[in-house]
């Protein structure tokens, strides 16, 4: 979407919906596990928006509609994911002026535009997400519960960076596939090595065909049964289909995954990838 229709956009909401904006703080988040994070830290004490939420859509194709704008619009705080995820929305958030407080998690990662941009599979980056807003919300007197629900949930985060770890400590370099990078932060951080051609990996995520030697390599990489091949169903093709379906005929084991958030509760979202990957790796005799 253009900056100007982008600025119109906000100029059309600011003249016929703000009029009749409640007097509680907003945060909106783009991505729903940024959102469901906040939801918990803040309880309460303000309304969450979350603009991203059905797992049904490809949130790459998302352009910004008149709703997302009259919620930024209103927003005392905005998450924003970064590095090219929902530039959408730092547009919009841009066209606000200074109102808003906006985070941006990739920044706060240090992740550029071009990196891999699925940080909510990242639960340092979570964990670095919850700090931030927590800190920007106390300095600003946004108290409330917001102390003990931040020390509650810091440390649900690091039970699940715990689990984590100790799938790096007994499975570290076991060999694992994938359709393409969503959740790749997770994996490398539990030190499984993606043995899917990078190439294959970023043509998926780019919507692009990959190449025919790369996806034959993908498919004869299965062969030498990894641990788990992991499939983000959101942005499915026929061809990470033809992989799905190799690795079943094969016996590996599928892991099915969204970008998009199903539930409300973040730590049980990821709890439930996290689980299925330790059940895959017990059958390969690494993890116990």
């Amino acid at each position: 979407m253009s900056a100007l229709t982008l600025a119109t956009l906000v100029l059309f909401v600011r003249g016929g919906i703000t009029s009749a904006t409640s007097s509680q703080p907003v945060l909106v988040a783009g991505v729903s596990q940024w959102g469901a994070l906040a939801r918990q830290l803040l309880g309460p004490d303000m309304k969450v928006v979350s603009l991203l939420v059905d797992p049904n859509a490809d949130p790459h194709e998302h352009e910004a509609t008149i709703s997302d704008a009259a919620n930024v619009s209103r927003a005392a705080y905005v998450v924003v994911n970064g590095a090219g995820y929902d530039t959408w929305l730092e547009q919009l958030t841009s066209l606000q002026g200074p109102q808003a407080r906006v985070i941006n998690v990739a920044d706060l990662m240090g992740v550029a535009t071009g990196q891999n941009p699925h940080l909510f599979y990242d639960p340092k980056a979570a964990i670095k997400m919850v700090t931030t807003l927590s800190s920007i919300l106390e300095r600003h007197g946004h108290y409330g519960d917001l102390a003990r629900r931040t020390r509650v949930l810091l440390a649900q985060l690091g039970t699940v960076q715990r689990r984590v770890d100790v799938i790096r400590a007994s499975c570290s370099n076991v060999p694992v596939a994938a359709t393409e990078d969503v959740a790749s932060y997770l994996l490398a951080d539990a030190g499984l090595r993606i043995m899917t051609p990078e190439r294959f990996r970023l043509a998926i995520g780019n919507g692009v065909d990959p190449s025919v030697q790369d996806l034959a390599t993908a498919l004869a990489q299965l062969h030498r049964h990894p641990a788990f091949l992991i499939d983000n169903v959101q942005t499915a093709t026929p061809l990470t289909n033809e992989l799905v379906a190799t690795a079943e005929s094969l016996h590996v084991p599928v892991i099915r995954v969204t970008e998009t958030m199903i539930g409300t509760n973040y730590v049980s979202w990821i709890d439930g990838v996290i689980g299925q990957m330790e059940s895959a790796l017990r059958l390969k005799g690494c993890w116990r």
